[in-house]
């Protein structure tokens, strides 16, 4: 499955730090790469920080999301804790082989209620993007403790106490 994310409503200055974590979140859980609707060039280069020394081929980019979401070939899944819950569509959006995810930043339009194919919430109480995310793409994906990048030049090496980090390469 191509899993890609949607970072609707991205507000520079206020969202940074949560907008990051969003992006990293995607890259770490399996997705190929994550649309924001606004450039914020220090987000963007951090990213692409880790994607260089962690590995993989994640994508950061500005998109119209209006354009995106009408022209994406794939099931459109949008994250609000208003929608149907996730178990009882999880075999649904597992078929699908194209997928994008779209989580919110500030309050999301209506249009894109209407636009998505599906309106998934992960669990009824309020809670953040970056979760929200991460379990929908633990419980869909489910490459969590799996994926690897061969072109990483960094590696956690697990241990009970400590961090250990093998470098790889240059």
């Amino acid at each position: 499955m191509e899993v890609y994310v949607l970072r609707l409503g991205h507000r520079i200055g206020r969202d940074q730090r949560i907008s990051t974590h969003v992006a990293l979140t995607a890259r770490a859980l399996g997705a190929k790469g994550i649309y924001f609707t606004r450039m914020d060039e220090k987000l963007f280069e951090s990213v692409r920080k880790v994607v260089r020394n962690w590995g993989g081929n994640f994508f950061i980019e500005v998109a119209e999301w209006r354009k995106l979401l009408r022209e994406f070939e794939g099931l459109k899944v949008h994250l609000t804790m208003y929608g149907i819950p996730l178990p009882e569509k999880i075999e649904e959006i597992r078929r699908a082989e194209k997928l994008l995810v779209v989580v919110g930043a500030e309050k999301v339009p209506k249009e894109v209620y209407e636009l998505c194919d599906l309106n998934i919430s992960i669990g009824t109480q309020p809670h953040s993007e970056v979760s929200a995310l991460a379990i929908f793409l633990d419980r869909v994906v489910g490459q969590t403790f799996t994926l690897s990048f061969n072109d990483a030049k960094l590696k956690i090496l697990p241990s009970e106490r400590g961090k250990k980090v093998l470098k790889l390469k240059d």
